[in-house]
């Protein structure tokens, strides 16, 4: 189904690992009967299976503009309503609240500020605003509630990160990943330069006999590739028994997408949890590529959308002015363009996708006709890019 207007876009919902959970799509000042009507055209065209991992958290404003029958034509069981707690404070509100529990939907009271009573009893699940910081109560509702996975929203860096989990939250969204703290940033630096070096190697096709002498310096990274062609995504019968071996048997192809996800991979090894930036360069690589194939890019032209869309936040990562990041990698003018000014056809879609993972803006509209994209592929790119996220996040 193609439609010409409502121009969502879709945020990312981590848990305390930092694996995607949910996708918040943020719909803007669209009106309920527009949100229900995109919804089931999502659910026609199996958007909601394509991503069977995860949760979608949809807010409406008015739980009496709410179809009574919605259950019929959503997925109950994929969709949490996000009603803000000052409507579940209404008995009427409540009565139909009660319904759509009833008929599956997860109930989530939004804009939580309760800090003695719930505004609403049966309140199992609420979502609290991160944006200033949590208050002090917060933890104490967690506790009380302890059976619900509560969403701190808005985060919008580390620190108040480090907060939400510390008061017991279970999923997360922000702008948090963009901004690191400087100790993470500065972390691994020699390890980070021999894989900006293996980039370079990579990129202007080095012998391999150079790519293993970098290998060899960094017991970590060459356990990593040894580990990676053994698995069963490869399903080698050879025994793997050298470097150069493991380098043909990976391909310089599949070698350079991986060493530049391991960029993000390395910096931040905290209980299990990836590094936050690691999932929103791979959302913006997958779509990247996919916004260049629906565009009818080669695989050539594929691969540097994906390199542009990957390197976007070597910055944030580097904590350094991105033209010195990439210095070392002599990356052509196209692709340079497009990091550091945001020009040609490359800079043009990386524009967009800067775009389609934060709240919901008009700039959405204008970037999307700039980049000649119907609102149905950028949706599909979406949602393709997320499921790239999953496969990351289980890999990991």
């Amino acid at each position: 189904m193609i439609r010409d207007s409502g121009f969502p876009t879709f945020m990312p919902v981590m848990n305390a690992l930092q694996r995607l959970v949910a996708i918040q799509p943020d719909f803007g000042a669209l009106p309920t009967i527009e949100i229900i009507e995109i919804l089931q055209s999502w659910k026609e065209s199996e958007f909601f299976d394509k991503l069977s991992q995860n949760l979608w958290l949809v807010s409406f404003p008015d739980p009496q503009l709410i179809p009574i029958d919605l259950h019929t034509r959503l997925p109950a069981h994929r969709i949490c309503l996000c009603i803000p707690e000052t409507a579940c404070a209404n008995k009427e509100n409540q009565s139909r609240l009660k319904h759509f529990s009833s008929n599956g939907f997860r109930i989530v009271a939004d804009n939580f500020v309760s800090s003695l009573e719930l505004a609403w009893g049966d309140t199992k699940y609420f979502a609290m605003d991160a944006k200033a910081g949590l208050p002090f109560y917060a933890k104490s509702w967690t506790a009380k509630l302890s059976s619900g996975q509560h969403w701190a929203k808005n985060i919008p860096d580390t620190v108040v990160l480090e907060q939400a989990l510390q008061s017991g939250f279970k999923i997360l969204s922000g702008d948090y990943a963009f901004n690191p703290p400087v100790s993470n940033r500065s972390a691994d630096s020699s390890a980070r330069t021999r894989l900006l070096k293996l980039l370079g190697l990579v990129s202007r096709d080095a012998d391999s006999s150079e790519l293993e002498e970098l290998f060899k310096q960094d017991p970590s990274l060459s356990f990593m590739l040894f580990k990676l062609v053994s698995s069963a995504a490869f399903a080698q019968t050879v025994r793997v028994s050298s470097f150069g071996q493991a380098i043909t048997l990976l391909g310089r192809r599949q070698l350079q997408r991986w060493l530049q996800l391991l960029l993000y991979t390395r910096p931040e090894q905290n209980a299990g949890a990836l590094n936050p930036l690691m999932t929103r360069a791979a959302f913006r690589a997958s779509m990247m590529e996919g916004l260049c194939q629906k565009r009818g890019g080669n695989k050539d032209e594929q691969d540097a959308a994906f390199m542009v869309g990957m390197f976007s936040l070597l910055d944030k990562l580097f904590g350094s002015n991105l033209a010195d990041v990439l210095q070392p990698l002599t990356l052509k003018d196209d692709i340079l363009d497009a990091l550091l000014q945001r020009t040609g056809q490359l800079g043009v879609l990386l524009h967009l996708v800067e775009l389609s993972d934060r709240t919901n803006s008009a700039e959405v509209e204008s970037a999307l006709h700039r980049a000649e994209i119907d609102v149905g592929v950028f949706e599909e790119c979406l949602v393709q890019a997320y499921g790239w996220v999953n496969q990351v996040c289980r890999d990991a």
